[in-house]
């Protein structure tokens, strides 16, 4: 079996000649089997990649091939931090779960007589407490004080 290899001429820009002379070097082989394999590992890297989205696998499983195994380290990653996320999401649901409970405990039911009213008030307080947290929001943007300071009222 012969086979049969075609001529091919190109035009590169001076720094992608100096990259491909830097390359052959590293490689210790000439600027034309540089390129030859260079192409061949282009082509490789094109089916892999389709093959990355195409290609069935389950998770926890070894990788194989260099997109393969970036895709799996990036989704590690991921999960890792989706995971610290939700540890911290669970620890504020407790607190806000703790808070409620305590609210619950020092605080009377409402007679259904005055509910009206007590809705009213609650309306009125809970506006107020927004636009000082965005007035506190506003103030930490701008330089002035932090949350942690406090107020001084």
């Amino acid at each position: 079996m012969s086979t049969l290899r075609r001529l091919v001429h190109a035009r590169l820009e001076p720094a992608d000649y100096r990259q491909l002379q830097q390359e052959a070097a590293a490689r210790g082989i000439s600027t034309m089997a540089c390129v030859s394999d260079c192409l061949r590992e282009y082509f490789a890297l094109r089916v892999e990649m389709a093959s990355a989205v195409t290609a069935p696998g389950t998770l926890g499983e070894p990788q194989t091939g260099l997109v393969h195994s970036l895709l799996a380290r990036t989704e590690e990653r991921i999960r890792a931090t989706l995971d610290a996320h939700a540890a911290v999401l669970q620890r504020l649901e407790h607190m806000v779960d703790r808070l409620v409970q305590l609210y619950l405990l020092h605080t009377p039911e409402v007679a259904r007589e005055l509910h009206a009213g007590a809705v009213a008030s609650a309306n009125r307080r809970y506006a107020k407490y927004r636009a000082a947290v965005r007035e506190l929001l506003s103030e930490d943007g701008d330089g002035g004080p932090s949350r942690d300071e406090g107020r001084g009222e």
